[in-house]
């Protein structure tokens, strides 16, 4: 008797394992005609539909809170990984911005710088040109006054050649 309930054990076990609760027909498999043995099959068998459906539910539910608590944690990963991208790119750009507008100072001082240069060298030009007009102006009046001295010396070397050689001109 006790082999028969350790292989009925055995039986319900393996049953309970391998076929799912809904293909599973307790009540089929047993053959009995007691109806106080029905009602306690019956008693046994829903208990251990019920049972295994709360094992289901409760296997469900931890799944779920495992997945629920991976997803969050993924989440939150991911969530300060953006967030550090964010305060680095962040930082990245506002030393970009501090050394970029340096960088246009140093530019606009320089172009400062020849600007300054460039207007010395026009006002240096200027005065080249006025004084270079100048010397143009002196040095023609110089020249038209030598070219006249030179006319006049022409101009006396013949009246002198003339009055000492008169007829050889």
């Amino acid at each position: 008797m006790a082999q028969r309930r350790a292989a009925a054990q055995t039986k319900m076990r393996k049953a309970e394992s391998s076929a799912p609760t809904e293909d599973f027909d307790f009540l089929a498999s047993q053959q009995s005609t007691g109806s106080d043995d029905n009602a306690l099959q019956l008693a046994v068998a829903q208990q251990l539909m019920a049972s295994k459906e709360k094992k289901r539910k409760d296997l469900e539910k931890k799944f779920f809170q495992a997945a629920k608590n991976k997803l969050t944690n993924q989440l939150t990963q991911a969530a300060d990984d953006v967030q550090m991208a964010v305060e680095t790119t962040e930082q990245v750009y506002t030393k970009f911005l501090i050394d970029y507008a340096s960088s246009e100072d140093a530019i606009r001082a320089l172009w400062m710088q020849i600007k300054e240069a460039e207007q010395k060298l026009i006002e240096i030009a200027d005065r080249k040109r006025a004084l270079n007009e100048e010397l143009r102006q002196a040095t023609e009046k110089a020249q038209i006054a030598g070219m006249a001295q030179v006319k006049e010396a022409c101009h006396d070397t013949r009246t002198a050649i003339a009055t000492i050689m008169p007829g050889s001109m």
